[in-house]
């Protein structure tokens, strides 16, 4: 994808995430959150969004909108909505090429801030509609590069636990048109190593993309999914990442 597809799928996801935030109590529980209430899945949104939209004014210069505390209650959307627009605004100043700092060393561009806002997004958009019983699918190519920047980047944010013994997972996804949807995944000791490839894994998983990022995120897929071998790789899958 490229940054403004990122930008675009972003706001795409907030407003969903919106609905979903505005669909019920803000005290109803996230299923796929263990102990997060709607109220606290944007909280914690917006103070991903508070974060990554300083580091954005940092590189073009703007002066950083003050960050308040989050709210509570009644004034938590409004207040998710002012510093998730935040974000969009500074994502549409910054060209895609523009030095900022990030946490990942092999890219420190506003590209990079808006393929993880856009990923994040995707996911706890899932989670806010989870609350709702309104789950929709992430469209195919923001979910192919959700995979691709879970095995590209996120993967390098935790140590790994040493469990490991080369077990293999392959993912191949559904989606018509989305060529590049296939992954075999390799858990070392020390490392996971990805390709893109069709080969057979210990355990293989056949779904849209869309599903396939849901698993890898612990979260239940919506449509049919076929699995074919080893189900222990995908558990010792979640103890090497966490979302």
């Amino acid at each position: 994808m490229e940054h403004n597809q990122r930008v675009e799928a972003l706001e795409r996801e907030l407003h969903a995430l919106y609905a979903a935030m505005d669909g019920g109590p803000l005290d109803a529980p996230v299923p796929t959150c263990p102990d997060w209430t709607v109220e606290d899945l944007a909280h914690h949104v917006g103070g991903f969004c508070g974060f990554w939209s300083h580091v954005l004014c940092d590189g073009t210069g703007t002066t950083k909108p003050v960050y308040d505390d989050p709210p509570r209650g009644d004034a938590v959307p409004g207040w998710l909505r002012i510093w998730s627009g935040h974000l969009l605004t500074q994502l549409r100043l910054a060209p895609g090429d523009l030095p900022v700092w990030t946490w990942f060393e092999a890219d420190q561009t506003a590209g990079f801030v808006a393929r993880r806002a856009a990923n994040e997004l995707a996911i706890h958009r899932y989670d806010g509609q989870s609350a709702r019983g309104t789950e929709t699918p992430i469209d195919a190519p923001l979910a192919v590069d959700c995979i691709d920047e879970t095995f590209e980047a996120l993967i390098t944010r935790r140590d790994r636990t040493g469990e490991a013994t080369g077990q293999t997972m392959h993912l191949h996804g559904t989606d018509e048109g989305e060529a590049q949807a296939e992954w075999l995944v390799t858990l070392q000791p020390d490392r996971i190593d990805v390709s893109h490839e069709h080969a057979k894994g210990d355990l293989a998983i056949r779904a849209t993309a869309s599903d396939l990022a849901l698993i890898l995120f612990r979260r239940p897929p919506l449509g049919d999914v076929q699995r074919f071998g080893d189900d222990a790789v995908l558990d010792a899958w979640y103890r090497e990442f966490m979302f």
